[in-house]
């Protein structure tokens, strides 16, 4: 169901999302540009899908509102903040919760409750993602960096291109590793048969990425290994894709894993600490997040089992 708003244009407005956000104050910015993209807007009984269009005096302006769409957002529970200035806001991101939205249904993400509990960031320039400065796979946890200004997304964007971040992970793989330690320097493009996946090329293409992990094996287990890893670069699913090329897919993994998730619950997959100069201070900053305790525990049974 929904509610229609109509307005009447008193003046000269030179675009209409900014027209549209000075008299629909309850919306955000964004929320405004949405329903603009999808036809929600009418100038004059014709949908306008650009935000950037004129409004002139006297032009009727009708929103079409889904009324679902307008019930408060509450979160499920704050974001768990590890490191936090005036620039950035460093969290603590729990298994199962995106990043950001994605295609398919409507869930709860880290932009949600960053939005809810920093309402500022909706002036950004970017309205898609404001504040977003990399991701984490919806089921990865750990250390996510979130900014609170335009100029802190650019400058910590520039810190992930220019290699000036430390990253480690902690993972648990399927099997034994073939070397205690070592690199794996593998190029990565996307898969031609199944779009949502990554691969190795078996041959060079004009498509792929330089791709380079570091690696060390903390503790073997009977089925399975515990390892520490350190990408050089930041491709998309590269730890994951790197593991399974290896011969050792990270337990849970329904996209490179053969056993589909069915060896553990979610992907095992920890971003432990980020280490960088912060952008704005000079100051060298080192955030750790704690191994979580599905992991752990999984640990401490099979080491009752093999001890």
């Amino acid at each position: 169901m929904n509610k229609s708003i109509e307005l009447k244009a008193g003046e000269y407005w030179e675009r209409l999302d900014h027209f549209l956000t000075a008299f629909l104050q309850d919306l955000s910015r964004s929320r405004v540009e949405k329903l603009i993209r999808e036809g929600q807007v009418t100038r004059n009984g014709i949908v306008v899908k650009k935000k950037s269009a004129e409004v002139f005096p006297d032009d009727r302006i009708v929103v079409e509102i889904a009324i679902e769409e307008e019930t408060v957002f509450v979160p499920s529970g704050p974001l768990r903040k590890l490191f936090e200035d005036k620039w950035l806001l460093v969290i603590d991101k729990p298994a199962g919760l995106p990043v950001h939205p994605g295609a398919g249904p409507k869930r709860e993400t880290v932009l949600d409750i960053f939005r809810h509990q920093y309402p500022q960031i909706d002036e950004m320039a970017e309205t898609e993602r404001p504040g977003i400065v990399h991701r984490l796979d919806k089921d990865t946890s750990g250390v996510l960096i979130l900014a609170k200004s335009d100029e802190a997304v650019r400058r910590m964007q520039a810190l992930f291109q220019e290699r000036e971040m430390e990253k480690t992970y902690l993972a648990l793989v399927t099997g034994s590793m073939r070397f205690r330690n070592g690199t794996i320097d593998q190029p990565l493009a996307r898969s031609q048969k199944n779009r949502a996946r990554f691969e190795v090329p078996r041959e060079e293409r004009h498509d792929q990425r330089e791709a380079i992990t570091d690696f060390s094996v903390i503790r073997e287990f009977e089925k399975f290994t515990f390892v520490k890893l350190m990408p050089r670069t930041g491709r998309t699913h590269q730890l994951r894709v790197h593991l399974a090329h290896f011969g050792n897919p990270v337990l849970g993994d329904v996209l490179y894993n053969k056993s589909r998730g069915r060896d553990f619950p979610r992907l095992a997959l920890h971003a432990l600490r980020i280490e960088f100069d912060h952008p704005f201070t000079g100051e060298r900053v080192q955030v750790t997040s704690p191994l979580p305790m599905d992991l752990r525990r999984y640990m401490m049974e099979n080491f009752k089992r093999t001890s």
